[in-house]
């Protein structure tokens, strides 16, 4: 992707039929995403998922498939750009937030996701993906 807008990289992870969201604050607003947030320079949008995964989670996962790739849009929550992109991974273990990280972590049913207006659109498709819904 040529010089994308805030990149930022997301994993669904998936457990029992459950998915990892993190639950935190973005700029004013409370929002549930996956564990993910931005891409640094000379870093891939996967290597920066797993990256992310490790900081927020504590858990090592790999990357199976990008899911979701809907280029630069508005956030609901700040307003500002931000260029997305959602991948499904896997990994072992429970989630184990650092001290440091200011986000909840918890496996919550899809449905809760789909229905809650803490989630942003892209998100939401991500998960239908993942789900294989689409």
């Amino acid at each position: 992707m040529a010089d994308p807008q805030n990149y930022r990289a997301y994993g669904v992870l998936l457990r029992a039929g459950r998915v990892l969201i993190a639950a935190e604050w973005v700029g004013t607003v409370f929002a549930w995403k996956y564990p993910g947030g931005g891409v640094d320079p000379g870093e891939s949008a996967e290597q920066a998922v797993v990256r992310e995964f490790i900081e927020e989670t504590g858990l090592a996962v790999r990357v199976v498939a990008e899911l979701h790739d809907p280029g630069t849009k508005i956030s609901p929550w700040t307003g500002k750009p931000y260029t997305p992109v959602y991948f499904l991974v896997e990994g072992e273990g429970e989630p184990l937030v650092p001290e440091h990280e200011k986000v909840e972590v918890a496996f919550r049913e899809p449905d809760a996701v789909f229905a809650s207006d803490l989630v942003a659109a892209p998100e939401k498709l991500a998960l239908r993906r993942a789900l294989d819904l689409d």
